[in-house]
């Protein structure tokens, strides 16, 4: 289907936006620890550059499939061989087509193993981590497109393109029931969800942006974080796109074992706290508690090193 087109018949005088989301980790795989959605949203037009500026990178390098991070960033598949430079040369060149588009990164991220997942009977309670992800998503997709004005251009109605995964597009519990079900309990943002399609990254580039974030926003809370090891050079890029507090909205949703925190002004004013990035928090605590936590430590520690300094002097 590619790229959808605008419905001339809804807010006509309205900008007009379109997201697309793809998701990393399954719940059913018992090596994750956590499962992402990650969607990207920019005006229309936008998304159209994008696509020509994403099609032509690719094609430039002889790639005669869909774009997927994994096999990028572990040089697989039609990426076996290549050599560093080539690889950076070729993600630099995509995540420059994403930030032309000046496309707004957003995240939801669940915790379903390890010391800071959700609770069981939370778990038990939905048909799969990916609707929970996928609520919280959704919603801030919506948010961002019509709060406050992070375009530029004024509020306007979003087309949310969500990639196509069997199990969560069709049949009774999907999430295009799912979306319908938000739209209608939502009256806030509802007239600005205006439509949900899903699609193929094969039929549709802008899908593979998505795919490049999620893999992304997962690597990081799956293998980054937890080693409070340094964020990788497109996460960082990532960041710098998505965090912003002049936008309502949370830039990345994290629901873990004291439910739901998040990353932006929508976390700082309703849930008191936000999660930190570039290292794990303290299991058991609200993520403000923890960084007071981490500060008495580091002044703690402080106070004993000057301790140290002036007996050895």
């Amino acid at each position: 289907m590619g790229i959808p087109s605008r419905d001339q018949s809804y807010f006509p005088n309205l900008p007009w936006y379109l997201s697309f989301v793809d998701e990393s980790g399954h719940s059913a795989d018992p090596n994750r620890n956590c499962l992402c959605l990650a969607g990207l949203i920019a005006a229309e037009d936008a998304w159209r550059v994008c696509d020509v500026d994403w099609r032509t990178a690719c094609e430039d390098e002889g790639l005669t499939e869909p774009f997927h991070m994994m096999q990028l960033s572990s040089l697989k598949g039609q990426f076996k061989a290549w050599s560093e430079e080539r690889r950076q040369g070729l993600l630099g060149k995509l995540v420059g087509a994403i930030r032309k588009a000046r496309a707004i990164p957003i995240g939801s991220v669940v915790m379903l193993r390890g010391p800071d997942s959700l609770s069981e009977g939370v778990q038990r309670h939905y048909r799969d981590a990916h609707f929970i992800a996928f609520q919280t998503l959704t919603y801030n997709i919506a948010v961002a497109a019509n709060m406050m004005d992070p375009f530029g251009k004024g509020p306007g109605p979003a087309t949310m393109v969500y990639a196509h995964h069997p199990e969560h597009s069709n049949g009774l519990a999907s999430t295009q029931k799912l979306w319908h079900a938000l739209r209608e309990s939502n009256r806030i943002v509802a007239l600005f969800m205006h439509s949900y399609v899903s699609d193929t990254p094969k039929d549709c580039t802008p899908l593979q942006a998505a795919d490049l974030w999620a893999y992304e926003l997962g690597h990081h809370f799956e293998r980054i974080r937890p080693l409070a090891k340094k964020p990788r050079w497109p996460f960082r890029q990532f960041v710098a796109m998505g965090l912003n507090y002049n936008f309502t909205h949370d830039f990345i949703s994290y629901h873990g074992a004291n439910g739901l925190s998040g990353l932006g002004k929508m976390s700082r004013v309703q849930r008191l706290g936000e999660i930190d990035l570039c290292k794990p928090g303290f299991v058991g605590l609200h993520p403000a508690e923890a960084r007071k936590l981490d500060l008495a430590l580091r002044k703690s520690a402080a106070a004993v090193s000057n301790m140290e300094d002036r007996a050895s002097q």
